[in-house]
């Protein structure tokens, strides 16, 4: 288990968050086109041309979403220029990966995972480790940043039943928690750290009354939060859950799977502020 829930819990929301706000404002507040695109790169990063490429089969595996529905959107991506069908399936163009906009939204990706790490880091986990020796190319923290978000879809699959929900749910999260901690309060938070619907629509730039509405699900069906009056917060009847405890669990196993695959690939664990390409992204407000 983490060696410290809350702020696992915390730096996890944080960076997913930041991740998810910037990929949304990249693709109009489509989370399944963000989603997809986000898988495509993690496989066009790839050095053997045979891993290059990922097909439509395995993205709707991957996302657990229905074949048709991830082929509607790598047509989307496709005819918009972003992707290109190979031999083994669909890859990002090389051209677009040099883009302003895509090259900003890969540098923010990595380097929200470099801040994931250096926070875990200063709670003591992987004291002592050591980087393989070879260069850190920051392609494997991009990667591995796309790797921790499927990571959390992966574990949460019995919870939230898509990226749209467990997106919601961890920025809802995030925002909480934002707030507790801004008022001194280490993890735990009430009815007054509260966010309101039309913020977490503007911030991840979804329709409010998507929001609402997946909001709504969110409270009478998975049961994850509960409606207040100053908005939504986690629910602490779910929280109390043995389910929810082992979900934490679970994904923070597989989370340190990937960070050690990483660390295995160059990435600097006995020095992760070495790796930012830009700095540790700024924090997403709600308001």
């Amino acid at each position: 288990m983490a060696p410290n829930v809350g702020k696992v819990t915390f730096l996890l929301a944080e960076m997913q968050t930041r991740i998810n706000a910037a990929g949304l404002r990249s693709f109009d507040g489509d989370v399944d086109r963000f989603a997809i695109f986000s898988l495509i790169v993690r496989e066009s990063l790839r050095r053997n041309p045979r891993g290059k490429a990922i097909s439509t089969h395995s993205l709707a595996i991957s996302l657990s979403r229905s074949f048709e529905t991830v082929r509607r959107h790598v047509i989307a991506l496709t005819e918009a220029g972003l992707c290109v069908r190979g031999q083994y399936g669909v890859l990002v163009r090389a051209e677009v990966l040099e883009r302003p906009d895509i090259a900003a939204m890969m540098r923010l990706a990595h380097d929200s995972f470099v801040c994931f790490v250096e926070g875990l880091e200063q709670l003591g986990e992987w004291s002592g480790a050591r980087p393989a020796a070879k260069p850190y190319d920051p392609q494997v923290g991009i990667a591995a940043s796309v790797d921790v978000m499927l990571a959390a879809v992966d574990s949460n699959r019995n919870i939230h039943r898509n990226w749209l929900d467990l997106m919601l749910f961890s920025t809802v999260l995030y925002a909480n928690l934002q707030r507790s901690r801004a008022a001194g309060q280490a993890f735990g938070f009430g009815p007054e750290h509260a966010v309101r619907p039309a913020a977490l629509a503007e911030a991840m730039s979804l329709p409010e009354t998507t929001v609402r509405r997946r909001l709504k699900l969110l409270v009478e069906e998975a049961g994850s939060l509960k409606r207040v009056p100053k908005g939504y917060i986690l629910s602490d009847a779910w929280m109390a859950q043995p389910g929810a405890a082992e979900t934490s669990a679970r994904t923070y196993s597989n989370i340190r799977l990937i960070v050690t695959h990483a660390v295995a690939n160059g990435f600097p664990i006995d020095r992760p502020a070495s790796a930012y390409i830009d700095g540790c992204p700024s924090a997403v407000q709600f308001v």
